[in-house]
This record gives C-alpha cells, structure tokens and sequence, in this order.
C-alpha cells in the first residue's frame, strides 16, 4: 500500500476523529515495536532491541495520554 492511500484512510468525518484515527494508529504501530524489541531480547538482550522495545513504549504510552486529550477536546469543543 502506498503512504497517500493509508492517509487517506486515516482521515475521519472531522479533525477530532482523523487525530483519534492517527492517534490509534501510533498506539498499534507502539506495540509492535514494543513486542519486535521483547522478541528479538530474547537472543541479544542488549543494544538495538532493548532500544527498539523502550521506544515503542514510549510511542504508546504517549500516543494514549494524546488519545485520552483528543477525547476531552471532542467532548468539550464539539457541537
């Protein structure tokens, strides 16, 4: 799949919806590079995996805490 269709798929009914969209997409993509870095731990318990792992839960953990402030704003600026 091309990059233009995925954005486009993406893209919701209005603003709060095309960020929540993104925002779970970050969320998925989070926790496969969390599970691909506790996988690949498995045999090099150091260096490119343990990095791979604490950045995808970084990616998640941030991509929430975005989620749960995009669903107050929807709920308090949306008509």
């Amino acid at each position: 799949m091309k990059l233009k269709n995925v954005l486009g798929m993406l893209k919701g009914s209005g603003k709060y919806e095309t960020a929540e969209n993104v925002a779970i997409l970050l969320i998925i993509a989070g926790a496969a590079m969390l599970s691909a870095g506790i996988g690949i731990s498995i045999m090099q318990p150091r260096g490119v995996a343990a990095i791979l792992a604490m950045l995808g839960s970084f990616i998640s953990f941030i991509s929430t805490v975005a989620l749960i402030f995009i669903w107050l704003a929807k709920e308090f600026f949306s008509k």
